[in-house]
């Protein structure tokens, strides 16, 4: 029996839930369903609660600008789609292709409970949208996969980029696909990708230099899942390690020794 596709996706202009969807049209694959979050006020709260004010600039740039948010001179994901000649913008068009569109407050309610349990071979793509619990995760067939920002084991957490450079580790620069589990990025991987810079001249514009890279690696790992090419590797049960949000002060470090990187 063929798998079903599901999308979690965090708001519907996301340009990361967009071009992974229209790049797995493209290969032939079915997306039977993306669940998409509402911008609540309580969203905001909680998001804030973790982002602080970097929050409102995520907002503004993800929204409100979107494609415009990026430089012509950055490798971004906006030149990817240009490159690629990709042209969804809103996860709505799908529609037209037969994908089910569910709108909730919260990918873990009762609601998205329902949804999953009509499907029994599924394979659930995660593009973003917050924490996802034990009750979803039950009921997510093959389980759900993930494109992190970092190399796994080591580095699990929040703004992994910026703590390979404050290690001086830039060879660590990296994602990891890897299916969703209870704990923090601890997920069995399914692929360790490098990422090399391409002169970045900032942390926003090496980051941007990420995007092209994850969601050409998350359509190849889910392909290469559906068809038998990847396993699942546990991760060690010892590394307990958890990187967390920067402090400003930090982030002025990591940008410096950014800076020192591309100059020598």
């Amino acid at each position: 029996m063929d798998k079903k596709l599901i999308v979690f996706c965090p708001n519907p202009y996301s340009l990361y839930t967009n071009t992974v969807c229209e790049l797995l049209l493209r290969k032939g694959y079915h997306i039977e369903l993306i669940v998409v979050r509402k911008f609540t006020l309580q969203r905001f709260k909680n998001e804030f609660a973790r982002d602080g004010k970097r929050l409102l600039r995520k907002i503004w740039n993800k929204l409100v600008l979107r494609e415009k948010a990026y430089t012509d001179k950055a490798d971004s994901i906006v030149s990817f789609r240009r490159d690629n000649n990709l042209s969804i913008t809103n996860i709505t068009q799908f529609q037209k292709q037969g994908t089910k569109i569910l709108r909730c407050r919260n990918l873990n309610d009762k609601s998205i409970e329902k949804a999953l349990n009509q499907y029994d071979e599924k394979l659930v793509i995660f593009t973003g949208g917050g924490i996802i619990r034990k009750n979803i995760l039950d009921r997510a067939g093959d389980g759900i996969i993930n494109c992190h920002l970092g190399i796994l084991p080591k580095y699990k957490g929040m703004d992994l980029p910026e703590w390979c450079l404050l290690e001086d580790e830039p060879d660590q620069l990296g994602i990891t696909l890897h299916f969703m589990d209870t704990g923090i990025d601890t997920g069995d991987i399914l692929r360790k990708v490098k990422v090399v810079p391409k002169q970045p001249d900032s942390i926003r514009s090496l980051r941007s230099g990420f995007e092209p890279v994850m969601v050409t690696e998350m359509v190849r790992v889910v392909s290469d899942y559906l068809n038998g090419k990847v396993e699942r590797q546990p991760q060690p049960k010892s590394n307990k390690r958890q990187y967390f949000i920067l402090h400003p002060k930090l982030y002025e470090i990591a940008e410096a020794k950014l800076k020192q990187l591309v100059e020598s």
